[in-house]
């Protein structure tokens, strides 16, 4: 039983980042690897881009519950990605 929520609960997590990327690239025109919440913390802290940095705000506070939610989901892509370069170089 403790399996199955595991697999449920990734499974979800992994359609919810889906889904951000879709709309990263749908409604922002950004990359399809990359999150809505990740993007916001990169050209929102990163690159100073006052834009982000108010969308930074407004998406942590819908994750009230997370530190900084944006950052978490940076780190995230950006594992996620050094994950897919080290498959790639074994290659």
């Amino acid at each position: 039983m403790n399996n199955q929520l595991n697999q449920t609960g990734g499974r979800l997590l992994r359609l919810s980042a889906w889904l951000s990327q879709g709309g990263n690239v749908v409604l922002f025109n950004g990359s399809p690897d990359e999150t809505v919440s990740g993007r916001a913390y990169r050209q929102g802290v990163l690159q100073l881009n006052p834009k982000w940095a108010s969308r930074r705000r407004l998406i942590n506070r819908v994750f009230f519950w997370q530190t900084d939610h944006c950052k978490i989901s940076h780190q995230q892509d950006v594992k996620m990605a050094k994950a897919i370069m080290a498959l790639y170089s074994q290659h």
